[in-house]
């Protein structure tokens, strides 16, 4: 699967200045440690971006509410895209760790994301990770539904994500399988199994010929 001339323009358009990445940490922001989860739940299953029958997968943990995620997904993220990714010479993986830097967003974010996967398809699931970053520090009901909308996701069923939280099961989990995997921070992202807390580029791109070599 092949992305995202749209994401690439989103990531010019929130650029971010200064020389290097903070990462936030697990356990000292304050959030609860897990969520409460109550209602109907259910799960999906993304694929990865790229090639994912690829030797090299890199997978990111990531926090809607981190600001470090947010500069490595616009900053870092789109050319490793451009050289990786859509050549197809890569899996590359989303993975959620709601730390919780925010106690609402962190989980009710990716609740979101989910549904535009159900509702519009892998390619708009990865569009929709740098679009809701984007609005980080003024996420609102309305800006999450807004970035979906557009992507094609059906405005009660976003609605109805962030009220209820249908995933909240499945992000919970995937705290839970971060946390085994010894991440102790947001970003982090591994390639293959080799990982990086709040990696740069060039950083990444010398794991990934690594790897590839």
């Amino acid at each position: 699967m092949t992305h995202l001339s749209r994401r690439r323009v989103l990531a010019a358009a929130g650029a971010l200045s200064g020389a290097g990445l903070a990462g936030c940490l697990g356990g000292g922001n304050g959030g609860e440690s897990t969520r409460e989860c109550s209602g109907d739940q259910r799960s999906v299953d993304v694929p990865p971006a790229g090639d994912p029958e690829s030797d090299v997968t890199v997978a990111a943990y990531e926090d809607f509410a981190c600001p470090g995620c947010r500069e490595y997904v616009l900053n870092v993220l789109p050319r490793i895209e451009d050289e990786y990714v859509e050549p197809g010479a890569i899996a590359y993986e989303h993975r959620d760790l709601p730390i919780p830097v925010d106690e609402e967003w962190s989980w009710k974010v990716p609740n979101a994301a989910f549904v535009v996967f159900e509702e519009a398809g892998p390619e708009a699931y990865y569009e929709f990770i740098p679009a809701a970053y984007q609005h980080q520090g003024d996420y609102s009901e309305e800006t999450v539904v807004g970035v979906a909308t557009d992507l094609g996701a059906e405005e009660g069923a976003v609605r109805d994500a962030l009220e209820s939280e249908p995933f909240c099961e499945q992000l919970v989990e995937s705290r839970a399988a971060a946390l085994d995997r010894g991440v102790e921070a947001t970003p982090t992202v591994f390639v293959n199994d080799q990982a990086f807390e709040s990696p740069g580029e060039e950083e990444l791109r010398e794991a990934i010929e690594s790897e590839l070599s």
